[in-house]
């Protein structure tokens, strides 16, 4: 993970592509977006400081324009949230047949998902492929953050 100056430029960069394709309007409309202060946002592209509980929505926010590797990572950390399958077709144990009976490009894609640190990844995997799935799981864990604070559940954005 970037720190200090590199962090700050790291932003910077975040932000003007971000501003470039028109995804954002204004330095502004992200200060408003993280709610603080446009003069925040220049704090942390000059020191390179931003609160650790705001890295999680820095990542996903800029995720349309930068993988992980873009802020020194391998991979967005993921939380310790394992829980047991709810799903009845997983509880039914029916869950390989429903791998058996996929695509070549679905079980590409599942294998993909569950791969391990440390192993080998598919050729086909790309930074986009590997952002597309680091903001899939930015986007359930914030949706399950929702579900177990009550709130009402709205579409997650990215």
């Amino acid at each position: 993970m970037l720190s200090g100056k590199e962090l700050g430029r790291a932003i910077e960069q975040a932000i003007d592509k971000k501003l470039s394709i028109g995804s954002a309007k204004s330095k502004a409309e992200i200060a408003r977006h993280f709610k603080i202060k446009p003069p925040s946002i220049h704090d942390w592209i000059n020191k390179g400081s931003i609160s650790k509980e705001k890295l999680p929505e820095l990542w996903n926010y800029f995720s349309d324009v930068v993988g992980p590797e873009h802020w020194g990572l391998k991979g967005y950390p993921l939380t310790d949230t394992c829980e047991p399958a709810t799903d009845p077709i997983v509880k039914n144990g029916s869950i390989d047949e429903l791998y058996n009976k996929a695509s070549r490009e679905k079980k590409a894609i599942i294998d993909f998902v569950l791969l391990e640190q440390g192993q080998r990844i598919p050729g086909w995997v790309d930074s986009d492929a590997k952002a597309y799935l680091d903001s899939l799981e930015m986007k359930i864990r914030r949706w399950a953050e929702q579900e177990e604070d009550g709130k009402k559940q709205t579409k997650a954005r990215a």
